[in-house]
């Protein structure tokens, strides 16, 4: 049955996606992030990747006012806003299947066992962001994050493989990070985590997933190494181990975490909205600062770094695919 990629986006905002934008399945395949580790939809599917829907939910602008780094009520409510858009997906699929058109989601918090890395580096089968750049919603910033036109970063992505012949998208052409010239994300990150164009994963994964697996193996590690069945029940019974049920339980602080880079980017229109809670910065450091303030320099002098040439297609727009 025949279906329109404007039908298709109507009916994922009739569902409660704020943004969506749609890829060819064969430009992803052809311009994977990292060769060396392939997050391409013919992995996932051969045969149903024709199109790539990607739908985005944003995060509640009350959310973007807390300052917290760790905050259980921007991690619950996180958590509550991926739930919704995965039951958008799913509701989408069955539109596109009741249409004749064979489709797989690709869940907005996912890695493939096979791409465990204890440093951080687990990579799920698609790459949302790079896929949602590819499909017209934004461009990557300084540490690769996703940036919107009407929310900045502020937003929740997931993705819809299919075999329906879609129009796709044109991304856009116009950067929207303002780069090593603001430096707003890298002077709030609390790991000092963001790099020039890149991300230093190892350093920002115990916060954006503070009650994750590393959290939870490490307080197994303490409790097998008690020297006594004491300080075991003592641990067992112990803060720690009440985070890791309620995480389990819920899901909260383990796929949500810190969110500081995101909150204080002020690209997006919606950024007038929390202005005035996000425009200073408590984390910011003389350190930082000359660490920026040479960026900027080296950017001034051409310089972009080491990661630009890698990540430009997406920083910069790759125009017509």
């Amino acid at each position: 049955m025949s279906l329109t990629a404007e039908a298709v986006k109507a009916r994922a905002r009739e569902l409660g996606a704020d943004l969506v934008g749609i890829a060819r399945g064969e430009t992803l395949n052809r311009h994977p992030p990292d060769p060396r580790r392939p997050q391409t939809p013919e992995r996932i599917t051969l045969e149903d990747s024709r199109s790539v829907i990607v739908l985005a939910r944003r995060i509640l602008t009350g959310l973007s006012r807390l300052k917290g780094s760790d905050d259980r009520h921007k991690q619950y409510s996180t958590e509550l806003i991926l739930a919704d858009l995965e039951e958008i997906s799913l509701k989408l699929i069955y539109f596109l299947e009741d249409h004749g058109h064979p489709a797989i989601t690709v869940p907005p918090m996912h890695f493939d066992p096979p791409s465990y890395d204890p440093g951080g580096d687990s990579r799920g089968p698609l790459s949302l962001p790079h896929a949602a750049v590819e499909a017209g919603l934004g461009t990557l910033g300084l540490n690769l994050m996703l940036l919107t036109p009407e929310f900045g970063p502020r937003v929740l992505l997931a993705g819809v493989l299919t075999s329906a012949p879609l129009e796709p998208d044109r991304p856009l052409d116009t950067p929207l990070c303002l780069g090593e010239a603001c430096g707003r994300c890298l002077l709030a990150c609390p790991g000092d985590a963001i790099l020039q164009w890149a991300l230093d994963k190892a350093r920002c994964a115990p916060h954006a997933s503070p009650y994750g697996f590393t959290y939870l193996t490490r307080h197994l590690e303490q409790v097998v190494k008690a020297e006594t069945a004491e300080e075991q029940l003592a641990l067992l019974k112990s803060k720690e181990s009440f985070m890791v049920w309620q995480s389990i339980l819920r899901g909260v602080g383990v796929y949500s975490g810190c969110t500081r880079c995101v909150d204080v980017c002020p690209v997006g229109k919606d950024y007038e909205e929390i202005r005035d809670v996000q425009e200073e910065i408590p984390e910011r450091t003389p350190e930082k600062e000359t660490r920026l303030a040479e960026l900027a320099r080296r950017a001034e002098a051409g310089d972009r770094g080491p990661h630009w040439a890698h990540s430009a297609r997406w920083i910069q727009g790759p125009g017509p695919s």
